[in-house]
């Protein structure tokens, strides 16, 4: 069988689950405009990968969140009752502070495979939730044309196929979380994605890193900004974004700080305005070198928050990107920074973290 690329999607947010109460399979609701509003999200975040099929549970909550991103990427949802949420038992419908407190929460939480047959009373055991799902996965792939395709699942499907895959422990997926997983020959996998996150200042890169974060999303923090003058200035937006990564326990890397060769790089273009021509050359030298280091490293993919800021030209820095891994012979992958409420979330944490914003970008005159 092909080796298909599967995005596992947990339904956005419902009433119940932004009261904290378990659904299971008994409380069948829709999305609330947060919901909708993160199924929107997670839909531009598809957008960059080449979804051919989307499947969904037969559930409401799943299914509204499935129109959505199949209207985003032009795909009409398919149903597939494998894929439905597993039958919680007593716990359905109880409030999951309740249900924390009960010795089953535990052994239905933890990883370890010799807890499988762990269940809620009068439900199914993880081992049961799991085989369906496998089952449904082994029908999709199987009969589904597309290489890459789209899940829209539940919480204790998504988290029980992620375990199978080998990824990350979670005790409970968020709402319209996405996982990138691999099916080959009846067997899941981790999709290998390891970003390097190119990142020019802590008040342009706090929302990408957090979201990122949050997601488990394999990805270290680089600073390459050797336009940034005085040092002192370099050194202290370095120390911002060192800070920010800290705080989200996230991998930071500093690189040289090559000022001169960006100088005789933009020599002569000292008076292009903002968005002309200086501003191609510096995102290329940077995006190349920060593409030879990802190279060079066992990395995956390059990303930037370039253009987050709204005095940047988003087309010029994916223009330059394209050029830069044209050179380097490295793939580029574009990341949502100003769209889906990402803009909100960097407001509120530049004051919440009270982050360091300076007031230009780092090209100031040589005399300065």
């Amino acid at each position: 069988m092909m080796q298909k690329r599967l995005y596992i999607v947990r339904h956005g947010e419902t009433e119940y689950n932004a009261k904290g109460i378990c659904q299971g399979q008994k409380l069948d609701v829709g999305l609330t405009d947060a919901g909708r509003q993160q199924a929107k999200i997670a839909a531009a975040k598809l957008e960059n990968f080449p979804v051919g099929a989307i499947y969904t549970s037969p559930m409401r909550r799943a299914f509204e969140t499935a129109q959505i991103i199949g209207h985003h990427l032009h795909l009409k949802p398919q149903i597939h009752t494998g894929l439905i949420e597993g039958n919680f038992g007593i716990a359905e419908g109880v409030s999951m502070e309740m249900v924390r407190r009960w010795p089953e929460f535990s052994d239905w939480t933890n990883p370890d495979p010799a807890y499988l047959d762990a269940h809620y009373e009068g439900g199914e055991s993880k081992r049961r939730i799991r085989d369906r799902a496998m089952r449904a996965l082994e029908d999709i792939c199987g009969t589904c044309e597309a290489q890459d395709i789209v899940i829209v699942t539940h919480s204790a499907v998504a988290r029980l196929l992620n375990w199978t895959a080998g990824g990350a422990v979670r005790r409970m997926m968020p709402n319209a979380s996405i996982s990138e997983l691999v099916y080959e020959d009846g067997k899941l996998t981790q999709r290998q994605n390891k970003i390097l996150l190119l990142s020019c200042c802590a008040p342009c890169s706090c929302a990408v890193i957090k979201t990122l974060a949050e997601e488990d999303a394999d990805f270290t923090v680089v600073f390459y900004n050797p336009n940034i003058r005085p040092k002192e200035e370099y050194d202290k937006r370095c120390a911002e974004n060192k800070r920010v990564c800290e705080l989200y326990g996230v991998p930071f890397i500093e690189l040289e700080y090559d000022n001169e060769r960006w100088c005789e790089l933009t020599q002569g273009l000292e008076n292009e305005p903002e968005r002309g021509k200086r501003c191609s050359v510096c995102f290329e030298m940077r995006l190349q070198r920060v593409m030879e280091y990802a190279k060079a490293n066992g990395y995956t993919a390059v990303a930037s928050v370039l253009g987050v800021s709204r005095y940047k030209n988003l087309d010029q820095v994916n223009a330059a990107a394209a050029k830069a891994g044209q050179t380097v012979d490295f793939p580029y992958q574009q990341i949502e920074g100003r769209k889906n409420g990402m803009q909100e979330l960097r407001q509120q944490l530049i004051e919440e973290l009270n982050l360091y914003n300076q007031d230009y970008c780092g090209c100031k005159p040589r005399h300065s």
